[in-house]
C-alpha cells in the first residue's frame, strides 16, 4: 500500500510541478494518440494505404461508372462513405474518448481508485488547461487524414499515367482524377464545417448537442455491415465495389472498437483486446476454415479414372486434332504465364486470343472449329494460373459447341474495350480479355476485412467451417464473373441499362467454364483440342511445386516395362489428397502402376472446380491464405498449399517437364514465356553489356529508411526478387535444354531462340505501328504512329483500372514483342519430322 500510494504522489508531482516542458508535452501527446489509438490506427492504415500501395491508388482510376445514366452517383456515394464511415468515425471516436466527462484516459484505473477525488480533479483541470487545444484540435485533425490519404491516392493514380497520353482510356483518367481532386477538397470542406460548427448544425436540425444520434445510426450501420459481410458478402462487393469499400473496411469498426477503448478505460479492463483476442481465437479453432474446397461425392460424378489422362493419349489426341501423319507434325506449344494476378491473366489472355485469332493463318489447318489447338499446355502461376483456367475454360466451352467463335456474349464495363465499343462476341483476344478483367478484389476485401476475422465452427463446436473463407471468395468471384460474360440469361436494369448479375453459377448445377472439374481432358470431342493444364503451387511443408493438372504424374518408361515420373520433383494434387496406402511399417507403398500401364483408381480423392484448382497456385499472402489439403479418411494429415510463385513465378519448370515428356513422343516443344512485371530501359551506367545476364542499374536503395529497417527490410527485399531471379534461371534452363532437344530434328535448333519465345511488358515500348506481317496488328496498332508511351506503375492486383489494361494492350506493338509473335506464328505453320528421342 505504501508503494501504490508513493506512485499516486509521484504522477501528482509529474503533472503538477515544474518539469521540462519537452517531457512534459512529449509524455501527454503520446498519451493522447495512445487513448485515441483506434482512430490513429484507422487514419495512419489509409495514409499508409494510398500512399505507397500502387493497387490502392489503382483504384481511383476506375471509369466503370463514367457513361452510366447515373453514373456521378458512384463517385458521390465514395466521398459520402469517406465523409459519413470513415472521417466522421475517426473523428468522433477520438473525440468520445478524450472529452469524456470522468476524462479516465488520463490516469490509470489502478492509480485513480486509491486517488482522492480531489487529487483526481487536480490532474484533470491541470491537464485540460496545458493541453486543452492538443485535445481538441487532435480529433480533428484525424478526421482530416483520411482527406489527406484519398488526395495522396489521387495523385499517386495521377503520376503513373501522366506519360500515357496516347491512350484514351489514360487521358479520359486523368480528367477524373482532376474531378475527383476537387471533389475530396470540397468533401474535406465540409467535414471541417461540420466539426467546426457542429452545435449550430445539431441545434438547427434539433438534435443533441453531442450528436450522439449520428454515432447510434453509425454504430448500427456498422453492424448491418458486418452482418452482410458475414451472411451476404457478395451483396457488399456488388453494392460497394472497389474504392467504395474501402472507407467500409478502414472506418466501420472505429465507433465500436473506440466505445470499447473508453469503457476499458472506466473499468479498468482491456476491453479491446479481449474482444480481438476472442474473435481471433475462435476463428483459430476453426481448423477447416482455410481447407481447399472440394465437391462432394454424388451419384452420376464421372469417373474417376477418366480424370487425368496419360502423356501418350494427350499426344496423341494432340495430333489428330492438329492434322499429324506418320512422318510429321507441327510443333506443340506450351505457354508459361507467369505470375501477376490480374495483371498476369490480362496480358496472357492478349497474347494469347491473339494467337488464336490468327489460327486461320496456320497453313493445313484442319480443325477450324478447334481454336488454339497449336497449344499443348498451359502451365501456370498465380494470375497466370488463373489466366490458364479461363483459357482453358473457354475452348473446352467452345470445342463442345463445335464452334470457332468465342464463348463470350455479354460485355462489362471494367474491361476497357466496353468504352472502345469492342465486339468481344467476335475476336478472341477481346473476350478472353473481358473473361479475365473482373472486379475479383472487392470479394477478397470483404472476406479479408471482415470475414475471416470472425469465423466460427459450425454451431461452434462442430467440425466443419461455417462460411467459407476469402479464397472461396475469390474463387466463386472468378465463377460468377465468367457466368456473367458467357451466359445470355442475364437481363438488363431498368434504370441503368446495365446487366444484373445475381447467384453463384456452380452452386446451380453449371458444368461449363469455371465451373469445370479439374481434368477429364478425356470429355473433349474426339478430333477436337483444349489445352492441358499446370497449375502450380508451393508446398508449405517442403517448399516442392504442388501441381494440379489433367496429366498422369508418370509416363511410360521407354526402356522397362514400368513408368517414370513426368515431373521428378513436383507432387501431384490428387495423389496428396487421395487415401494413403495401408503398408506394414517400414515398407513402401506399392506403386501405381500394372508394368507400364497407370492405376488410376488409387487417385481417389475429391473432384475440384477450375476455379479451385487456378487458386492452388494464386494464394499469395494477405490477400489468400494458405489452403489446407486433407488426405481422404485421414484428415490429420496432408500438407498446405501456397503461391507457386515461391519456387517459380515463371511457370518454365512445368513447362519444361511437359517439354521433355513431348520429345520423348517425337513431337516438336516449343515454349513461349508471357511475362507481364514491367522492366525498364537500361540505365546509361549499365557494366559491359553481354547476351542474356546484363545486370539492370538503377539506384542503390540506401538511405535512412533502408539503413534503420535494413535488418529486416534487405532480407525481406531479397527473398521478393529471388522470384525473378529463379524465373531468369529457369528461362536459361529452359532455352538450353530446348536447343539441346531440338537440334536432331529442327533446321532453326542452331538458333537459340528458335524454340523458346518470350512476351513481356515494358515501362517504355518501341511501338510499331505498321509492321506489315501481321493485319490483326497493323490494325491495333496504327493509332500509336509515331507516339511514344510510358507508364511507371502498372498496378498488380485482382482487378485493373482501364488505364492499365490499355498500357497492357498496347504492349503487343512494342517491336520486340511483335518479332516474337511473328517468329512464333512462323514456326507454329512448320511441320516438322516426328523423331523419338528420350529426354
Amino acid at each position: 500500500m505504501s508503494q501504490l500510494l508513493e506512485t499516486k504522489a509521484e504522477i501528482h508531482a509529474e503533472v503538477t510541478a515544474p518539469a521540462p516542458q519537452w517531457k512534459t508535452d512529449f509524455y501527454w501527446i503520446l498519451r493522447i494518440l495512445w487513448a485515441c489509438r483506434v482512430s490513429v490506427v484507422s487514419a495512419l492504415a489509409g495514409l499508409l494505404l494510398f500512399g505507397l500501395v500502387d493497387q490502392a491508388q489503382n483504384l481511383f482510376a476506375d471509369r466503370s461508372f463514367d457513361a452510366l445514366l447515373f453514373g456521378a452517383h458512384y463517385w458521390l456515394s465514395v466521398f459520402a462513405a469517406i465523409f459519413l464511415v470513415w472521417a466522421f468515425p475517426v473523428h468522433y471516436g477520438a473525440r468520445r474518448v478524450l472529452e469524456d466527462a470522468d476524462s479516465a484516459w488520463m490516469i490509470p484505473y489502478l492509480l485513480r481508485v486509491e486517488m482522492r477525488d480531489n487529487d483526481i480533479r487536480s490532474v484533470r483541470d491541470h491537464v485540460r488547461r496545458r493541453f486543452g487545444h492538443v485535445i481538441c484540435w487532435t480529433p480533428r485533425l484525424l478526421g482530416l487524414i483520411p482527406f489527406v490519404a484519398v488526395a495522396l491516392g489521387l495523385w499517386g493514380a495521377q503520376a503513373s499515367i501522366e506519360n500515357a497520353a496516347i491512350l484514351p482510356e489514360a487521358t479520359a483518367t486523368r480528367d477524373q482524377i482532376y474531378a475527383l481532386l476537387a471533389l475530396d477538397a470540397a468533401t474535406a470542406a465540409a467535414f471541417v464545417y461540420f466539426v467546426m460548427k457542429r452545435q449550430r448544425i445539431a441545434k438547427f436540425i434539433g438534435a443533441s448537442m453531442d450528436l450522439r444520434w449520428l454515432t447510434f445510426a453509425s454504430l448500427h450501420a456498422t453492424m448491418a455491415v458486418f452482418v452482410s459481410a458475414l451472411i451476404w458478402p457478395f451483396f457488399l462487393s456488388d453494392h460497394a465495389p472497389r474504392a467504395l469499400l474501402v472507407p467500409f473496411l478502414l472506418g466501420s469498426l472505429v465507433l465500436g472498437a473506440s466505445w470499447l477503448v473508453r469503457k476499458g478505460y472506466e473499468t479498468g479492463r482491456p476491453l479491446l483486446l479481449i474482444a480481438i483476442l476472442f474473435a481471433a481465437g475462435i476463428t483459430a479453432a476453426n481448423t477447416h476454415l482455410d481447407d481447399v474446397r472440394a465437391l462432394p461425392e454424388a451419384s452420376g460424378a464421372p469417373s474417376k479414372d477418366d480424370r487425368q489422362i496419360d502423356i501418350t493419349e494427350a499426344v496423341r489426341n494432340w495430333k489428330a486434332a492438329n492434322g499429324c501423319t506418320e512422318t510429321e507434325c507441327p510443333p506443340a506449344l506450351i505457354v508459361a504465364a507467369e505470375g501477376g494476378a490480374s495483371r498476369a491473366a490480362y496480358m496472357a489472355a492478349t497474347v494469347i486470343g491473339h494467337l488464336i485469332d490468327r489460327d486461320g493463318d496456320l497453313h493445313d489447318a484442319p480443325q477450324l472449329s478447334s481454336p488454339g489447338r497449336r497449344v499443348f499446355a498451359f502451365s501456370g502461376v498465380s494470375g497466370g494460373a488463373f489466366g490458364s483456367a479461363i483459357f482453358r475454360a473457354a475452348l473446352a466451352d467452345a470445342a463442345e459447341k463445335d464452334a470457332p467463335t468465342p464463348p463470350c456474349v455479354n460485355s462489362a464495363r471494367v474491361w476497357v474495350g466496353a468504352h472502345e465499343h469492342r465486339d468481344p462476341t467476335k475476336s478472341w483476344r477481346d473476350c478472353l480479355q473481358l473473361l479475365v478483367a473482373g472486379d475479383y478484389l472487392s470479394p477478397a476485401f470483404v472476406g479479408l476485412g471482415f470475414r475471416d476475422n470472425f469465423s466460427p465452427r459450425k454451431f461452434f463446436f462442430g467440425e466443419e467451417s461455417w462460411m467459407e473463407d476469402r479464397a472461396a471468395l475469390l474463387e466463386k468471384s472468378w465463377e460468377r464473373h465468367y457466368d456473367f460474360v458467357t451466359n445470355a440469361a442475364y437481363k438488363k436494369d431498368y434504370w441503368t441499362g446495365e446487366l444484373i448479375q445475381t447467384g453463384e453459377p456452380c452452386a446451380s448445377g453449371a458444368a461449363t467454364g469455371m465451373c469445370r472439374r479439374l481434368g477429364y481432358a478425356r470429355a473433349t470431342p474426339a478430333g477436337k483440342w483444349a489445352p492441358l493444364l499446370l497449375l502450380n503451387g508451393t508446398s508449405v511443408d517442403s517448399g516442392t511445386r504442388i501441381i494440379g493438372t489433367d496429366l498422369v504424374s508418370t509416363r511410360p518408361a521407354p526402356t522397362t516395362n514400368s513408368r517414370a515420373p513426368l515431373y521428378p520433383a513436383a507432387y501431384d494434387f490428387f495423389e496428396m489428397i487421395s487415401t494413403p496406402c495401408k503398408t506394414p511399417q517400414g515398407d513402401m507403398c506399392p506403386a501405381a502402376a500394372h508394368g507400364d500401364k497407370d492405376v488410376a483408381a488409387l487417385r481417389d480423392g475429391p473432384d475440384i472446380l477450375l476455379s479451385t484448382a487456378a487458386l492452388l497456385s494464386a494464394r499469395f499472402p494477405v490477400i489468400s491464405p494458405a489452403g489446407t489439403l486433407r488426405a481422404k479418411g485421414d484428415g490429420s494429415h496432408g500438407d498446405r498449399v501456397v503461391d507457386g510463385g515461391y519456387f517459380d513465378n515463371a511457370g518454365l519448370a512445368s513447362a519444361l517437364d511437359v517439354a521433355r515428356a513431348l520429345k520423348g513422343q517425337g513431337v516438336t516443344p516449343l515454349i513461349l514465356w508471357v511475362q507481364n512485371d514491367p522492366v525498364g530501359a537500361l540505365t546509361d551506367d549499365t557494366l559491359p553489356p553481354r547476351a542474356a545476364g546484363t545486370p539492370r542499374l538503377g539506384e542503390t536503395g540506401v538511405s535512412f529508411v533502408s539503413d534503420l529497417f535494413g535488418l529486416v527490410a534487405a532480407p525481406a527485399n531479397a527473398l521478393l526478387a529471388t522470384r525473378a531471379g529463379h524465373a531468369a534461371e529457369q528461362a536459361a534452363l529452359a532455352q538450353r535444354s530446348l536447343l539441346e532437344m531440338n537440334t536432331d530434328t529442327d533446321r532453326y535448333a542452331g538458333d537459340m531462340t528458335a524454340s523458346f519465345f518470350q512476351i513481356g511488358v515494358r515501362v517504355q515500348p518501341v511501338l510499331v505501328a505498321d509492321g506489315g506481317d501481321d493485319p490483326l496488328l497493323d490494325a491495333t496498332c496504327a493509332r500509336f504512329k509515331g507516339q511514344t508511351l510510358s507508364m511507371s506503375k502498372v498496378s498488380m492486383s485482382w482487378w485493373l483500372s482501364q488505364s492499365v489494361q490499355a498500357d497492357l494492350d498496347a504492349q503487343l506493338c512494342d517491336k520486340a514483342n511483335r518479332q516474337s509473335l511473328k517468329d512464333l506464328l512462323t514456326r507454329l505453320k512448320q511441320k516438322l519430322p516426328l523423331v523419338k528421342a528420350e529426354w
